[in-house]
């Protein structure tokens, strides 16, 4: 994934899309996402209710749908599973990692898109995460519109 740039909490941005994909990105804002009312279903998942909150206002204000989940386990047992367009995913969850959630979906032959989101960015589960398919690796706390661009690539 070469349109991917990663770095450390530290060192600010951590995704750039290529130019092409932000302009892609902005006009499908515009357009309204997807073919559902109110635009994807983006599923949140992340154990801070506070994180999950705050990424909840952020997507909804870019023109999504979003559910919230807890746990990867309330995740996989939602009945709205199926019509999830991308998962924003901690890492590190109670019970089932979010690495662990990647690899039963891929099990499953599910291949919806992820975005990882987590304070715990070190290279290796970076890497594991990336090379599993993820769309984006993003440290905590993430750049509001390097989420929203990582969003519209998993989505395209």
């Amino acid at each position: 994934m070469s349109s991917l740039l990663v770095y450390g909490a530290n060192q600010g941005m951590a995704y750039q899309p290529p130019p092409k994909v932000m302009l892609t990105a902005l006009s499908s804002r515009v357009k309204g996402v997807g073919n559902m009312p109110g635009g994807a279903l983006i599923a949140i998942v992340d154990d801070d209710e506070w994180v999950r909150k705050s990424l909840e206002r952020l997507i909804k204000s870019a023109g999504f749908r979003t559910q919230t989940f807890a746990s990867a386990e309330d995740f996989v047992a939602a009945s709205t599973r199926d019509e999830t367009a991308c998962i924003i995913l901690d890492l590190r969850l109670p019970g089932m990692s979010g690495l662990d959630l990647q690899a039963r979906l891929a099990a499953e032959h599910n291949l919806v898109p992820i975005v990882f989101v987590s304070a715990h960015d070190e290279q290796e589960t970076r890497a594991q995460a990336l090379q599993s398919g993820a769309v984006a690796f993003l440290a905590k706390p993430v750049n509001d519109q390097a989420l929203l661009d990582a969003i519209d690539l998993a989505l395209k």
